[in-house]
């Protein structure tokens, strides 16, 4: 019978087979599996994606199965009432309905129906900058799918920008009467600022040059300007901006490899504030990785930039005890979770989402505090539970959206050539579904990364030079790329 089909483990198979966590056989054009259910058999892209020349439908599917039913909800009354606003065309509001429909369902790790990013689209319809923002966005989703023109995309994006502008001066003016404080009958036109501000992330991610530093800068005045380090905001879509600026700032953090922008004191850094998983919007939902993880990893943040400035050579600072004490912390938060690839059905995405997001935690502690090299059995056991786990993670299923950072840490640590294969049809898989461009600048520097340390640790051999000493050598010149990029993607 079908059902009793045994194929060898691969991590190349088919997509109807890696998505219902099938053994593929691999045979093509049609696998076993498929053939034997009349399924559309279809392997993974073998190149790089490069941008179509003909328009193709989007392979998206809004997550929340009713749209339609989600956004009444939402709403409160039938979307059609909403829409009826003053678009500068009807491109523009097939843009804003292009969105409600279908990006906004992408962005957070989990869709439902109380999605804030979707959300956020109603109060756009009466704030320029919002609609503005969610128009690019949009417009940049459907431009990587070969829906627009680049003409148009750009267009939107100035104009889009040029708002920014605009508004930013008028706080800055405003600002330098009040003291840098906001006065209360502004903060609901600043909030959609810090939104807009923050939502920029999303239009960077989809552009092959876009640079997000400026954006996450701007936007850690403003929360320090709203009060938002300090107390939590209980409008949903200031909580949902609040969880992603402080998410973003983290992840940019790490790979830049510097300090968060926000204060240690920022609300949401702190481990006790577990609510944040527990009241809508869910900060794990809605970036994959639960809040007190989030916090180790913003405290790991900090002891590698402690541990790289040669503070661990200072015995009053403590860093490595500090580091011990982590490690410690970490693994109790984290005892029921074993690195043993899930079973089938047995465990949801969301649940192997967040436990890549642990492993990973573990990889930068032994990479970056404790200084381990990428050969190391350490870190190759981390690398390895890593990989597995993000093997069971299908391309397109949902929480997979919040995985390239777990991803892009963990490939560094690649070493076989089995290991590199395997990271690069993973990333053509992701890339071909997602189109975020910035993927590939990602995957570029990872591939140089593997080239140096290969190179270096032939001269090394050959060189006299004492042993790891060429180790060290790579790790700061990666550090010294990584503080030079550009590119960001979460």
């Amino acid at each position: 019978m079908a059902g009793s089909e045994k194929f060898s483990r691969s991590r190349t198979g088919c997509l109807p087979c890696r998505k219902k966590h099938n053994k593929c056989d691999e045979q093509q054009p049609v696998c076993a599996f498929c053939a034997s259910r009349d399924l559309d058999c279809k392997y993974p892209l073998g190149v790089k994606w490069v941008r179509p020349k003909e328009p193709m439908p989007t392979r998206h599917k809004p997550r929340c199965k009713d749209t339609r039913r989600a956004e009444q909800n939402m709403l409160g009354r039938p979307s059609t009432l909403f829409t009826e606003t003053c678009f500068e065309s009807a491109e523009d509001k097939s843009a804003w309905e292009y969105y409600v429909s279908l990006v906004s369902s992408n962005v957070p790790a989990v869709d439902g129906p109380d999605n804030p990013y979707r959300q956020v689209s109603i109060p756009a319809l009466s704030s320029p900058i919002l609609l503005e923002t969610i128009v690019c966005i949009s417009t940049e989703h459907m431009l990587n799918f070969g829906l627009t023109s680049i003409d148009l995309a750009a267009k939107r994006q100035q104009r889009m920008l040029r708002t920014l502008g605009k508004n930013l001066l008028s706080i800055e003016a405003r600002a330098a009467c009040d003291s840098g404080t906001i006065v209360a009958s502004n903060k609901h036109e600043r909030e959609a600022l810090l939104t807009a501000v923050v939502l920029q992330g999303i239009v960077v991610a989809q552009t092959a040059d876009g640079v997000l530093e400026p954006h996450v800068k701007c936007a850690s005045w403003l929360m320090q300007a709203l009060g938002y380090f300090d107390e939590i905001p209980q409008n949903p879509i200031a909580r949902m901006t609040v969880q992603r600026f402080g998410m973003v700032d983290v992840m940019l953090a790490i790979s830049r490899q510097r300090r968060p922008y926000a204060p240690q004191r920022f609300i949401l850094y702190q481990p006790d504030q577990s609510r944040w998983d527990t009241t809508e919007p869910s900060f794990h939902k809605m970036t994959g990785c639960p809040q007190p993880l989030m916090c180790f990893l913003v405290r790991i943040a900090h002891l590698a930039c402690d541990v790289s400035d040669g503070l661990e050579t200072q015995p009053d600072k403590g860093v490595l005890n500090e580091a011990f004490q982590l490690d410690t912390e970490l693994r109790a938060w984290g005892s029921g979770y074993r690195g043993i690839p899930p079973a089938r059905c047995e465990r949801t995405p969301l649940d192997i989402l967040t436990e890549c997001f642990y492993w990973t935690a573990h990889l930068l502690l032994a990479r970056r505090v404790f200084r381990d090299q990428t050969c190391s059995p350490r870190v190759q056991h981390l690398a390895h539970l890593c990989f597995g786990l993000m093997d069971h993670l299908s391309t397109g299923c949902g929480p997979d959206s919040s995985l390239p950072q777990p991803f892009y840490i963990a490939a560094r640590e690649a070493v076989s050539p089995e290991d590199r294969m395997w990271v690069r049809q993973k990333h053509e898989s992701m890339t071909a579904y997602y189109r975020e461009q910035q993927r590939n600048s990602a995957m570029e520097l990872i591939e140089q990364i593997w080239e140096t340390t290969d190179r270096l640790r032939e001269l090394g051999n050959d060189s006299g030079w004492p042993r790891g000493t060429e180790l060290s050598i790579v790790d700061s010149y990666v550090q010294a790329l990584d503080r030079g990029a550009c590119f960001f993607i979460f």
